[in-house]
């Protein structure tokens, strides 16, 4: 039986030019600049990651270890409505939440709606990652009973 060790990447956060601009017209330019700052410190807050001094087999192996990202999206639309959705991407599999709405004027002030949301999208892609890993075994079961 083999170990699966996966490299684990920092959260990072993307946030599209069309929500860039929708924030900046809606709220101002500098309101717009305190609210991706927020939102941005808020997620990177979670999980810091500390540099270790790798030899280069180490860095060798890493090129064909699998890796784990999280990635948080924040997207907007043409009515001035923000968007967040999570990905997650394990090897070469990607997990993708769906998209939940949130009011981006109550972040600047409290980050908890921010953040419940982005937690609603976590675990939407855990459940769908649950469902592949449920999927695999099964197929597995099937392969080796017959």
């Amino acid at each position: 039986m083999s170990i699966l060790r996966l490299m684990y990447k920092p959260t990072q956060v993307y946030i599209t030019k069309l929500a860039r601009r929708n924030c900046a017209i809606k709220y101002g330019d500098d309101l717009a600049c305190l609210m991706f700052e927020s939102v941005r410190n808020s997620v990177n807050k979670d999980r810091i990651t500390a540099q270790n001094v790798k030899t280069p087999f180490q860095r060798f192996i890493d090129k064909f270890r699998k890796t784990k990202e999280m990635t948080i999206n924040i997207s907007s639309d043409d009515k001035y409505n923000f968007f967040v959705n999570s990905n997650l991407r394990i090897g070469r599999h990607n997990f993708v939440s769906e998209k939940q709405p949130f009011d981006f004027e109550q972040t600047l002030f409290t980050l908890k709606n921010f953040r419940a949301t982005v937690e609603k999208t976590r675990d939407d892609v855990l459940t769908k990652l649950g469902d592949f890993n449920k999927l695999k075994r099964n197929l597995k079961r099937k392969i080796h009973q017959s």
